[in-house]
């Protein structure tokens, strides 16, 4: 009987998945406007009933896995709060897959709670309010951490006249955000972040203080312009009673002065920064540990009595003992750090953001690394898990 009912379902999923499949390729080709929007709705109801079939017939897993995490993800106030150290990943295969996430899980012996995407400003479909995946997200059992990165050149000029041309929105593009030029857009974004209920934690325009890499950086804006955009865009999603949300604010703690971009506590859930090891692979760069990169920082991250986040952490194999550089970074972390309540592996493989050659951040083939990090993460498991 048990098989029959499996049967069953598996011949639900095909056929809706099949049935949805063609609705929406069908009616995409010729949609564009309220109707793109009304696709993407049908798309997540799709997937979001596929996983669930899925779950039904792989039985509880993974999100039974996470039951003693049911507590911070259904209360946005103890996720504020949180009393373990609630460990992550960002995988390359996101937005199309979680697989990655998956594997990972599985080569170092532990589930997820928090799973990191990224996401853009800008007009297109995928710029849109994730729904569909951080459905997904949370029907695993874990909560979505989005990094989002205001891209002002990703809006079409004729469709928002009311804005610069593209050329012109960087430059005091933060203070044109305060001034709620962009409304359209966070208010759409904060209504369908509302809706969602469930908390999910957003880091809002990382590394703002870079003055190389973003445009939303100190090269184009100034530090007091970027905390009006910031506090600008939490009031409006307050005011669409987005209180699910949460914030994170991320600088890039290698550069002087990250503290002074500081919005306030009143807008601040969490603070966080990025641990990567280069190593020697360009001239900027070098061999760190993570004390160097992460350890020296860390009183003054704490002093804003924010839970801290380790939002991307990893080290590349070349110019050292990699599997030594994570024992040594997650040995005694949380003695050492106890303000630390979030880490989330950065498990990309062909990373080319800042540098000529794609270099591998991932750990799942590297059975010494694995062997230095399973025993540790072991130890902040949850005493019910």
């Amino acid at each position: 009987m048990r098989i029959r009912h499996r049967v069953l379902l598996v011949t639900i999923v095909i056929g809706a998945v099949l049935i949805g499949s063609v609705a929406l390729t069908s009616l995409s080709s010729s949609s564009e406007g309220p109707m793109s929007h009304a696709l993407d709705r049908l798309g997540t109801m799709f997937g979001s009933f596929e996983h669930r079939m899925r779950g039904q017939l792989q039985g509880p897993g993974r999100a039974a896995d996470l039951t003693w995490f049911d507590a911070y993800r259904n209360d946005p106030e103890k996720l504020r709060h949180p009393d373990v150290v609630l460990l992550g990943a960002f995988d390359s295969g996101i937005p199309g897959t979680l697989d990655g996430v998956i594997g990972l899980e599985h080569s170092l012996s532990t589930t997820l709670p928090l799973i990191q995407i990224y996401t853009a400003w800008g007009d297109r479909p995928d710029q849109d309010f994730p729904l569909e995946l951080v459905t997904a997200i949370s029907d695993m059992g874990s909560v979505p951490v989005v990094t989002w990165e205001p891209w002002l050149s990703d809006f079409a000029s004729d469709l928002h006249p009311q804005i610069p041309l593209r050329d012109q929105r960087d430059r005091h593009g933060m203070a044109a955000v305060a001034s709620g030029e962009y409304d359209f857009y966070i208010d759409a974004w904060a209504a369908a972040a509302a809706k969602f209920h469930k908390p999910i934690l957003v880091r809002l325009g990382h590394e703002m203080n870079d003055p190389y890499r973003y445009p939303w950086g100190p090269q184009n804006n100034t530090n007091t312009e970027y905390i009006a955009a910031w506090r600008h865009v939490v009031d409006r999603f307050r005011h669409a009673n987005a209180t699910n949300i949460l914030w994170v604010w991320s600088p890039h703690v290698a550069y002087k002065y990250w503290e002074t971009y500081y919005p306030g506590n009143e807008y601040v859930d969490w603070v966080a920064t990025g641990a990567l090891n280069f190593g020697p692979i360009a001239q900027w760069s070098q061999w760190w540990s993570f004390k160097e990169i992460f350890g020296q920082k860390y009183p003054m991250l704490a002093a804003f009595g924010k839970p801290v986040m380790v939002a991307e952490f990893g080290s590349l194999a070349v110019g050292g003992n990699r599997a030594a550089w994570y024992r040594d970074a997650l040995g005694g972390l949380t003695s050492k750090y106890p303000a630390v309540h979030a880490l989330l592996f950065f498990n990309v493989k062909d990373d080319q953001t800042v540098t000529y050659q794609k270099v591998d951040w991932t750990i799942d083939g590297d059975s010494a690394v694995l062997r230095a990090v399973r025993p540790v993460i072991k130890k902040w498991a949850p005493p019910n898990k």
